[in-house]
């Protein structure tokens, strides 16, 4: 029987890299797996594609699909621009009886239980808040201000943590560790 596992956890928690384990612990396994990609209101960055990376909807379409109840899932965020989990797409591969993986944050992650009780929770964390903020500072990709907010971010997610049935913890250098305890999860819950 197919499940909809929903992946959270904070910005350089480690997500993006457990997943991509995960999915090849799948193909290794011959499992049926989708990633879920969400729809987005902004604009695509260089290099990605239209039903690949994101959706790339206009935000008046994005705004009546809310209307619709399309969405298990969306936000608006900070930037003002939109994210969400469109449903019939979820649904179509649950249907074709694939585990559908979304990596969403905690919002998100409320919001899909409230539409899909059967929504398997795996909140992914890191070893230490100290760990974290080494990684986000690695990546040099963010200015001192981003960092501190991802940070503060960080704590209020972790604290809330215990609202999904299952936590891994993600250390230095184990994703592949952390997405065989996922796997585990999954294939035994």
């Amino acid at each position: 029987m197919s499940k909809l596992i929903v992946i959270s956890g904070p910005s350089g928690a480690g997500k993006g890299t457990v997943v991509k384990e995960l999915l090849n612990i799948y193909k290794e396994n011959n499992d049926k797996v989708h990633l879920s990609i969400s729809a987005t209101t902004r604009l695509p960055r260089e290099g990605e594609v239209d039903g690949v990376n994101y959706y790339f909807i206009k935000e008046s379409e994005f705004l009546e699909k809310i209307n619709n109840n399309s969405f298990l899932e969306y936000n608006q965020y900070g930037t003002g621009k939109y994210y969400g989990t469109l449903k019939e797409h979820v649904l179509k591969y649950l249907t074709l009886d694939y585990d559908v993986i979304l990596e969403i944050d905690i919002n998100g992650y409320k919001q899909v239980v409230n539409n899909y009780e059967d929504a398997l929770g795996i909140f992914i964390m890191p070893p230490s808040l100290e760990e974290l903020e080494k990684r986000l500072r690695d990546r040099k990709t963010e200015t001192e201000e981003s960092i501190q907010k991802r940070l503060a971010t960080a704590k209020i997610e972790m604290e809330n943590k215990e609202i999904y049935p299952h936590i891994v913890v993600n250390y230095d250098g184990k994703a592949h560790d952390a997405a065989l305890k996922i796997y585990s999860i999954i294939k035994n819950d």
